[in-house]
């Protein structure tokens, strides 16, 4: 019985570093996040920080997190107010083979820099949607496509 304890302790303890190397990993600093945002268009940012810095710097196209919100497939990015917040968030959000989450090292201030940084062009989520009764007939001012810069027309 003691032997068995002593065995699982010991175990737990060469577990722990790894454990450890293993948040490490889901951790991005600036220059790792902005890699990731140029090597991909299509991702899920999930803004975790307070309300009051919610309202003041706000995160384009994020998504509020709270424990229901629904996570996407493929690229999920949580910025929070501390590191510890945004990784125990990355840590709770279930695995799956084509879903990489990562949490952002520095918060708000760390994306705000690295969005500065990447490549110019601005990504347009998926499910725009334009609510009812408030478009124009005519000759669109501005057309937003997929995987192109934004076009203004004269």
């Amino acid at each position: 019985m003691i032997k068995r304890l002593l065995r699982s302790s010991c175990l737990l303890f060469l577990l722990l570093p790894v454990s450890g190397y293993a948040a490490e990993e889901m951790l991005l600093d600036e220059m790792a996040l902005s890699i990731k945002l140029d090597q991909t268009q299509d991702y899920q940012v999930l803004d975790a920080r307070s309300a009051e810095a919610q309202r003041n710097t706000p995160i384009a196209f994020s998504t509020r997190y709270q424990r229901t919100t629904p996570v996407k497939k493929g690229l999920v990015l949580i910025v929070a107010d501390t590191d510890a917040a945004a990784l125990e968030i990355a840590k709770s959000i279930p695995s799956a083979s084509d879903r990489a989450v990562f949490a952002v090292k520095g918060g708000g201030a760390a994306w705000q820099r690295a969005m500065a940084k990447s490549s110019p062009v601005t990504p347009i989520p998926g499910g725009f949607v334009i609510p009812k009764d408030t478009c124009e007939q005519g000759k669109p001012i501005q057309e937003l496509k997929r995987d192109q810069p934004q076009q203004l027309k004269k």
